[in-house]
């Protein structure tokens, strides 16, 4: 407001010095018109624009001294305040008594003609007053440019003084700002800082408005439930990491095993242990399925009450038919005494959509099992069913390989030292008819050829135990036990030269099921290079591939058609393909009639371990 005064007061102060510069303009014009006259050009005319610029003059005059309206410019008036100074107010005044006296000398110029005394006298005193009224207006008009540029002295003071405030205003309100608000908002960005960090314990407090209070009291109540929630999800993280803990070792004990007694002890022992019962029981279903029969339980002896037959409704049935554990109720499973059924547990052994048992606990405590518990015996049971089915897996091949070998021995006695027997038997009714004729000369060479068969049959029975005796020493890599098996090859085929090759710098070292299987096929690769093939040298090349072993067995022998003897009793060919997929390898024969033969074995480097 005190600008837009100062603006307004300096519009009023220019009008003023314009009019008071537009006087010496009019004096000037004044004196320029009586000159005119004075020449007699146009008297009238001149007369006219005198009169005009005079009663101008006048107006202008008395406006600046007294205040009120005077002409601006033409059809136009303005009002002109009154001067507020007194220095101007006496200027002023000075100069209308000297206009009051160049209007007398005006007044003669305008009545009397030119040329006569009066007329002459009148200008020369105009001329004389003419540059005293123009010096006394640039005097008036340096006056009010001073007064003028004092007003804007102190308008400028006044907005220092204005800014100062604002600067002083400014700056308490940021100080206010920032105690009021910027404070509160940090402390409460550091809180969500610490909070996102983890820090749960320290509590928000803030002293301020009272919604930054409330807000520091939402985001404390926050950090609270937080923090019991954290607390309560790493109580959980730290039991199910026992759980877990405690699980893997159960499933990797049960699955380093392949005998089913010592699977069935160990899970109902770990599953007392790990769900913390009484005791605990594992029963399979009998050949029918109408049955469950205890195969194996842990815990007092007292606890075995008796079978389970699966009735329609029974609880057993309903394990059976769930996917996972579930809690029974009082009145459950009959096998379990009832004084152990206070709280039971069971749960289906499954391996895909097949169901082979049920694994389950119980205590003497009332109300005892969680469902976290539901879920960890359910694991426990799908391993278990796995682990079962895995362990009657391996008996079962290892009842096929049994079979197999005995039918492999079976076809080496034939082939071998029965056709022996019968060659020797012949020879020695032929050898009886010499002595009995005296014929010592041919008896003598049936008898070296009686002796070369036995030597064949010695042979024959000494690779044969020799494969039987294959027994892999731990820690020896396949390297070394090749050379061991080609050196005992040797010494019963001396008249085959054997090559090992090895494109492996590091010993390969493989359990001990897989090593023997590698080693008993290339044995039998040997043998057959031997007894079939004819063959005078062999090659035995070790390499790596990828993700897998290899083992090349190739000799110079008569070779043969392979589609022409699969199915036809030769039982070593298939005994070295079972012994291949029992490690999880493949054995692929390359041969033909005159080129030799190409024996490849394969196994994953899974099967392989640290030396």
């Amino acid at each position: 407001m005190a600008t837009a005064w100062m603006v307004r007061d300096q519009d009023q102060d220019a009008l003023v010095i314009n009019l008071a510069g537009r006087q010496r303009m009019l004096v000037q014009q004044i004196t320029s018109q009586a000159l005119q006259i004075q020449a007699g050009q146009n008297q009238d005319e001149h007369r006219q624009i005198l009169r005009d610029a005079t009663t101008v003059f006048d107006q202008t005059l008395t406006a600046l001294i007294a205040g009120g309206e005077t002409q601006y410019l033409p059809g136009q008036t303005v009002s002109v305040p009154a001067t507020g100074s007194d220095t101007i107010r006496a200027e002023l005044r000075e100069l209308q008594q000297r206009w009051t006296m160049f209007q007398d000398d005006l007044r003669v110029i305008e009545t009397a003609s030119p040329g006569i005394a009066s007329f002459d006298a009148a200008i020369q005193s105009l001329q004389a007053l003419s540059p005293q009224l123009v010096q006394q207006a640039d005097e008036i008009v340096r006056l009010i440019e001073a007064e003028s540029e004092g007003k804007l002295a102190h308008l400028g003071w006044i907005q220092a003084g204005f800014f100062l405030c604002a600067v002083g205003l400014l700056v308490i309100g940021v100080v206010m700002i920032r105690r009021a608000i910027m404070t509160p908002l940090q402390t409460l960005k550091n809180a969500a800082q610490q909070i996102g960090q983890g820090d749960l314990n320290s509590p928000v407090q803030i002293a301020g408005p009272p919604e930054f209070t409330e807000l520091a009291i939402s985001v404390d109540t926050m950090r609270t439930q937080l923090k019991t929630l954290t607390d309560g999800l790493e109580a959980r993280i730290h039991q199910r990491t026992r759980e877990l803990t405690a699980l893997y070792d159960v499933i990797r004990e049960i699955s380093s095993h392949l005998d089913i007694a010592h699977v069935l002890d160990s899970v109902t022992g770990k599953a007392r242990d790990l769900l913390a019962s009484d005791v605990a029981f594992l029963c399979l279903l009998d050949g029918t399925g109408e049955s469950l029969t205890l195969k194996a339980y842990n815990g007092p002896q007292d606890a075995v009450c008796g079978s389970c037959v699966l009735a329609k409704h029974s609880v057993a049935a309903q394990v059976l038919g769930r996917e996972e554990a579930m809690i029974c109720d009082v009145g459950g499973c009959q096998t379990v005494a009832p004084d152990y059924r206070a709280s039971h547990l069971a749960a289906p052994l499954r391996v895909g959509e097949r169901v082979i048992g049920a694994l389950c606990v119980g205590s003497t405590r009332a109300a005892t099992y969680s469902h976290e518990q539901v879920r960890l015996l359910t694991e426990l049971a799908n391993s278990t069913a796995i682990a079962l089915e895995n362990a009657r897996l391996y008996e079962q091949a290892e009842r096929v390989a049994a079979l197999e070998e005995r039918q492999r021995i079976a076809a080496d006695m034939h082939d071998g030292l029965a056709q022996t027997l019968s060659y020797v038997r012949l020879k020695t009714g032929r050898l009886a008819d010499l002595i009995a004729r005296d014929s010592n000369e041919q008896a003598a060479q049936e008898l070296a050829l009686i002796s070369d068969a036995v030597d064949r049959a010695g042979h024959e029975v000494r690779q044969s135990i020799a494969s039987l005796r294959i027994v892999p020493v731990l820690g020896r890599t396949l390297q070394e036990h090749l050379a061991d098996v080609v050196a005992d090859f040797a010494q019963s085929a001396p008249e085959i030269a054997v090559e090992v090759v090895s494109a492996n710098d590091q010993g390969v070292v493989l359990d001990s099921d897989a090593m023997a299987q590698v080693l008993r096929v290339v044995l039998e690769a040997l043998q057959n290079a031997r007894r079939h093939a004819s063959a005078t040298r062999v090659t035995i090349r070790l390499e790596r591939q990828g993700s897998a072993y290899r083992v090349m067995i190739h000799d110079n022998g008569c070779g043969f058609d392979p589609s022409a003897v699969n199915g036809k009793g030769h039982f070593g060919l298939s005994i070295m393909q079972a012994r291949a997929a029992r490690i999880g390898g493949d054995l692929m024969i390359d041969s033909a009639p005159g080129q030799g033969t190409h024996v490849i074995l394969t196994w994953p480097v899974q099967q392989a371990v640290p030396a």
